[in-house]
């Protein structure tokens, strides 16, 4: 091994230990020490309309974006946010809605960019998932089954947008309990309820 590639290994070695936060507090919060997350799914034209027809989710944010773009860049850790409530192992609110992206940059996206009349990035469309599946998206919010989200630049404008259109009330605070699946449902047994006053 190369003076250079001992000296990297035992800098990752060291950093990826828990005694580098104590030398190196601020560190752990860099960009470079954390792991990529995977709460949004990353949609390509190859996999988009399989992923849409799957999901069990009752809705879907499709993000088109291009990772060259600076607005882009600034918005994705605002998206992550939001999509941490509703994908991934640990989803606050599961199943919901599913939040994709589409890099419009990657060549092999670029007809499906296309067919969504992607003129500027970021832009989020909102819908059925059965809606993109081999569907299209012409622009005109008059009476589209997609829907383009104007208001989402930051993290709570976008949450705030999808209260708004679901009637809820989630919030980015929102955590999963421990026991969630003990917790008994919000829903009534109509053979319990006494219906005479």
């Amino acid at each position: 091994m190369s003076n250079l590639s001992t000296t990297l290994f035992f800098l990752w070695t060291f950093m990826s230990s828990s005694s580098a936060s104590s030398f190196f507090p601020t560190l752990r919060s860099c960009s470079i020490i954390k792991t990529r997350s995977d709460y949004v799914v990353d949609l390509n034209a190859t996999n988009f309309d399989s992923v849409l027809k799957e999901t069990p989710a009752t809705y879907v944010i499709v993000e088109f974006f291009a990772h060259w773009c600076p607005a882009c860049r600034n918005y994705k850790p605002q998206y992550e946010k939001v999509a941490k409530l509703f994908n991934g192992a640990n989803a606050v609110h599961p199943g919901i809605i599913l939040m994709t992206r589409v890099d419009c940059a990657n060549k092999i996206n670029r007809k499906l960019c296309v067919k969504f009349h992607i003129l500027h990035y970021p832009i989020l469309l909102w819908g059925a998932p059965s809606k993109f599946v081999g569907g299209h998206w012409n622009g005109k919010k008059e009476k589209s089954e997609i829907i383009s989200i104007e208001d989402g630049k930051t993290a709570q404008r976008l949450l705030k947008w999808i209260n708004t259109r679901l009637t809820s009330s989630y919030d980015l605070e929102d955590e999963k309990f421990e026991n969630d699946e003990c917790l008994q449902s919000n829903v009534s047994d109509p053979g319990q309820v006494d219906y005479k006053m």
